[in-house]
């Protein structure tokens, strides 16, 4: 077998960099809206290897947060999320196809990127603590009462003081815990492990599906995957990867993003996308190398050949553990912004486009962020040399 396909510890732990999105997200789209799971985990799967493959980095692949977000809050039928991601889908391909993409993203300036990230930054940490606090009432595989938070705080320990280890990876390492400890405060039982792909179903589009998704899921999915899942993204793997990632660019996720969204509504699947927060998921756990995508994708499709036994399987970490995942990639995520510190024009809109992605949601952010530059070109059109930096 040839060298470069030998894999590392670290391309093992960063390979379950984002999982505290990926797998939280899934479960409750399986189990509260009945998407398929074998559609959803295998569409995952060879997303985070086609993707790997054509940009030669480690790609996050997410579900859509804001169709997720509202199919969950609206009980959702799995015909209306798929017919979501088919319109994202045309769209997305209709942006990249016309190169629309590069002029969208000029209107993208770095204190705009910034702002999204340390948003999304902050809503990760947040969304951390929420399932960890979520999990005092939860299932046996939460722990129950104060046990949560220990978990939390064993796992911060954890990765702190392993975070530079590279014999032994902390992602690995609190996985592995995490795994151990489900397994106990489930009373050592298995779920059962039933082996079989449920037959996924094809979407026959209905004109009243279309035009309900298209104001209620559409609209705001697609601010929010432009600024952070293409934008954001690009410059996020330009960060971490420089010229490995050239053809991490606007025009190919937009055309990578609306191809596999027209895949995943034929058969039902999720809505999914490459996030910016992702990306730097994998590279702070150790990935460096498309083989980290290949292995999180290889475990995608085996969850998708066990079917509904999916769920019993993911159901063995504790939903702490997956929130101190969370915590600690939107803390790494956030810092980004760190780049602007000696620029206070630059930093302060970065800032309120962060808070009010934060407090509201990150289309909001970025109409602020948008509002805001344009006032400031104005502004030093009015009065040449008054601000600068």
């Amino acid at each position: 077998m040839p060298r470069s396909w030998l894999l590392t510890r670290l391309d093992v732990a960063g390979a379950f960099g984002d999982i505290g999105v990926l797998f939280p997200i899934a479960i409750a789209l399986i189990t509260l809206n009945h998407l398929n799971p074998t559609a959803l985990f295998l569409t995952a799967g060879l997303t985070y290897c086609l993707a790997a493959r054509y940009f030669q980095i480690p790609m996050a692949v997410q579900p859509f947060k804001a169709v997720a977000a509202i199919a969950l809050a609206l009980s959702l039928s799995p015909t209306e999320v798929a017919s979501a991601g088919l319109l994202m889908g045309v769209l997305l391909l209709l942006v990249g196809v016309t190169n629309l993409a590069g002029w969208l993203a000029k209107l993208f300036t770095i204190p705009i990127v910034r702002g999204i990230q340390l948003g999304l930054g902050l809503v990760l940490a947040r969304e951390g603590l929420r399932l960890v606090m979520e999990s005092r009432s939860g299932p046996p595989l939460s722990g129950g009462g104060h046990a949560p938070w220990l978990i939390a705080l064993a796992g911060a320990a954890v990765l702190l003081a392993l975070r530079d280890s590279r014999r032994f990876p902390a992602a690995l390492v609190l996985l592995a815990l995490g795994i151990i400890l489900g397994i106990v405060l489930q009373g050592g039982k298995l779920p059962a492990l039933t082996f079989g792909p449920v037959t996924p179903q094809l979407l026959h589009p209905h004109w009243s599906e279309l035009k309900r998704v298209l104001p209620l899921l559409v609209v705001p999915q697609f601010a929010l995957t432009f600024g952070n899942s293409i934008v954001a993204t690009e410059n996020t793997a330009r960060i971490l990867y420089g010229e490995q990632a050239q053809r991490v660019t606007v025009r190919a996720l937009s055309l990578s993003i609306g191809l596999v969204n027209l895949a995943t509504a034929a058969i039902q699947g999720s809505p999914l996308c490459h996030g910016s927060g992702g990306i730097t998921a994998h590279y702070r756990f150790g990935a460096r190398t498309p083989k980290s995508s290949y292995v999180i994708g290889a475990v995608c499709i085996l969850l998708a050949l066990f079917g509904g036994a999916a769920v019993g399987l993911l159901h063995l970490i504790p939903l702490a553990v997956l929130g101190v995942f969370l915590v600690y990639v939107g803390i790494q995520h956030a810092a980004y912004v760190r780049d602007l510190i000696s620029r206070w024009p630059q930093l302060s809109i970065a800032v309120c486009v962060g808070l009010l992605s934060f407090l509201t949601n990150l289309m909001w952010g970025t109409l602020l962020g948008f509002a805001l530059e344009g006032s400031l070109w104005v502004y030093r059109r009015a009065r040449p040399g008054a601000i600068q930096g």
